[in-house]
């Protein structure tokens, strides 16, 4: 008993002589001791197993930028966001894309464009390669009420008109034109032949020429295909003509591209109706005049024969040596 005693003091003794000897080195009497870092399962047993199958997966800045994992895209609490931060938008955020609008005159290559948007209003539009008006005519002005898909003002032909009054673009030494023109009829130009473009070698005289027509049921040359139609004049056979079939509704705008080429007594025309292809035809052996160089263009509304009432517009019409589009 005496001896445990004994033993009990001398160990309050040593551990009273401890405790002051730590002190005075400022140490704290027990020290944790840091244990291995608790791991966090970020990868999924196929995907450790791809990092070599080590049982301890590696902490989140340790993995390659290509699992698409790291620190930045991890939560507080280790796990992974719903969403990053970088993809979420404010309402109200997305930026706007501003869109030119287009512009009917922009296209390269253009010899001329007619908006009418500058010309005065019941006037005959001419300037540039367009000829004058010519005496007796008056049937072709410009019209503040009829504009077609890309503004106020456009050509309104009325009836009566003859090819000598409509308008007329000197295109001497062109042998390779395009053009394009907006086009809305009335009905009641549809139930008679009317001319909506021409190409001549002579600027006062209608034969030959080339045309690009609308013809009626009743016509005795398309009478199974009526609508556009191609004619030529002044081949060493004749005349031909060509019935697309395609027919115009009235009260809509349609955007007409045609394409003249001349080589020698060749001449090439092609037509298309807001993109689609309707004639593509050679016409061989011209006549004299067909072979000089001189060479009209003619936009408007052509009679040949009776003309009834009714009207027609052109709009952004456009001649160059490439091919002007239809829209953006």
């Amino acid at each position: 008993m005496a001896n445990i005693r004994e033993n009990a003091r001398f160990g309050a003794a040593l551990f009273a002589l401890f405790a002051t000897g730590c002190s005075s080195t400022d140490e704290s009497l027990f020290r944790s001791v840091e244990g291995p870092e608790e791991q966090t399962e970020l990868l999924s047993p196929a995907a450790s197993s791809a990092l070599g199958g080590a049982s301890n997966p590696p902490r989140a800045e340790q993995l390659p930028a290509t699992l698409g994992l790291g620190p930045s895209m991890l939560a507080d609490d280790g796990s992974e966001p719903t969403s990053s931060p970088d993809e979420a938008t404010a309402p109200g955020d997305e930026a706007e894309v501003a869109t030119a609008p287009f512009d009917p005159c922009g296209a390269p290559g253009l010899l001329s464009c007619l908006t009418f948007e500058d010309a005065p209003s019941g006037a005959f539009p001419s300037g540039e390669r367009w000829l004058a008006e010519l005496p007796g005519c008056g049937t072709h002005v410009v019209d503040a009420a009829g504009g077609g898909p890309y503004g106020a003002k456009a050509l309104r032909a009325d009836g009566g008109g003859y090819p000598e009054c409509m308008l007329h673009m000197d295109l001497q030494g062109e042998a390779d034109v395009f053009v394009r023109s907006w086009l809305r009829v009335q009905p009641e130009l549809l139930d008679q032949y009317v001319s909506l473009f021409e190409w001549g070698p002579e600027a006062n005289q209608d034969e030959p020429e080339v045309r690009i027509g609308s013809r009626p049921t009743a016509g005795s040359l398309c009478p199974a295909s009526p609508g556009l139609d191609v004619s030529v004049s002044g081949l060493a056979s004749g005349s031909a003509t060509d019935c697309t079939g395609f027919a115009l509704e009235p009260e809509r705008w349609y955007c007409v591209q045609a394409h003249v080429t001349r080589s020698g007594t060749d001449i090439g025309v092609s037509l298309s109706v807001d993109g689609e292809m309707l004639l593509e035809r050679s016409y061989t052996s011209l006549n004299q005049p067909w072979n000089g160089s001189g060479v009209y263009f003619k936009l408007g509304r052509a009679a040949y024969g009776a003309s009834s009432p009714g009207s027609l517009w052109h709009d952004d019409v456009a001649v160059g040596l490439e091919l002007p589009p239809c829209g953006p």
